[in-house]
């Protein structure tokens, strides 16, 4: 895709599941990739299962709940590979399953922590950086949850359909060539997918293919799909899309309005 060669893109959540695959994406593409997890160790293995060469990506360590962490980590991207043209905020937990009434405050509050406001943390020390190039583009993950209203998963529903207003908010704000928005997958394979999916076991759900709604797709989606999304958000080709919300669920969200 036309200008992501050469580009320096952050990955959130790169150890597993979509980052990982984003991750590689962005490699194959030509870009140097700074791969970021809570565990460095985990990062290095997900880039030797993807074949990275070691001039294609750095490790760092992250904890998006945390300020410090997430300041350091970003100050160890730029100070390595000296600018920072891509964010793709990916790292997220989807919470446990279960009625409003069972799952308690701390609970929400963990899920809004990570997939909130680790990623409101992220843009406001990756946007300085930005700015001074005069140039950048974020790109952050949202949910067809955070469209549609599902039961028994509301906090991960409400801190999904708060990502989508970040990232339109932050759209506002923007401007030129700097750029935001955000994607929102359906069901994708992933270690989280597999989570959500045992404990909706209780509930009747055994399996992936009994699942609430795959959409008219028919099927769940690979981490390979949505990363291929995130490159194209990323990329030259897609100059004029800026504050959207990408719906890459395969239609799921059509059967929620």
């Amino acid at each position: 895709m036309r200008g992501i060669e050469g580009k320096v893109v952050v990955v959130t959540g790169a150890a597993s599941g979509i980052g990982k695959a984003t991750a590689g994406r962005f490699a194959h593409e030509g870009a140097t990739v700074a791969m970021l997890d809570l565990s460095a160790d985990a990062v290095e293995a997900a880039a030797a299962e993807l074949g990275l060469s070691k001039n294609a990506y750095v490790a760092v360590a992250v904890d998006v709940t945390n300020d410090e962490s997430v300041a350091s980590a970003v100050a160890s991207v730029r100070e390595r590979l000296g600018r920072i043209d891509v964010l793709c905020n990916i790292a997220g937990i989807g919470g446990e399953v279960g009625s409003v009434e069972e799952q308690d405050v701390a609970t929400a509050r963990k899920v809004i922590e990570v997939n909130l406001l680790g990623t409101y943390d992220m843009i406001h020390h990756v946007l300085p950086v930005m700015r001074e190039q005069g140039e950048g583009v974020i790109l952050n993950t949202a949910s067809v949850d955070g469209i549609a209203c599902y039961a028994f998963e509301a906090p991960y529903a409400m801190s999904k359909a708060a990502v989508i207003h970040l990232t339109q908010c932050l759209a506002n704000e923007l401007g030129g060539k700097l750029r935001a928005n955000c994607v929102s997958p359906g069901w994708v394979r992933t270690p989280m997918m597999d989570a959500t999916a045992d404990a909706f076991g209780d509930m009747e759900y055994q399996n992936e293919g009994d699942l609430v709604d795959l959409g008219p797709l028919g099927r769940v989606e690979e981490p390979e799909e949505i990363a291929a999304v995130f490159a194209f958000l990323a990329s030259d080709d897609a100059a004029v899309i800026n504050g959207a919300d990408i719906h890459a669920d395969g239609g799921k969200y059509l059967g929620k309005q």
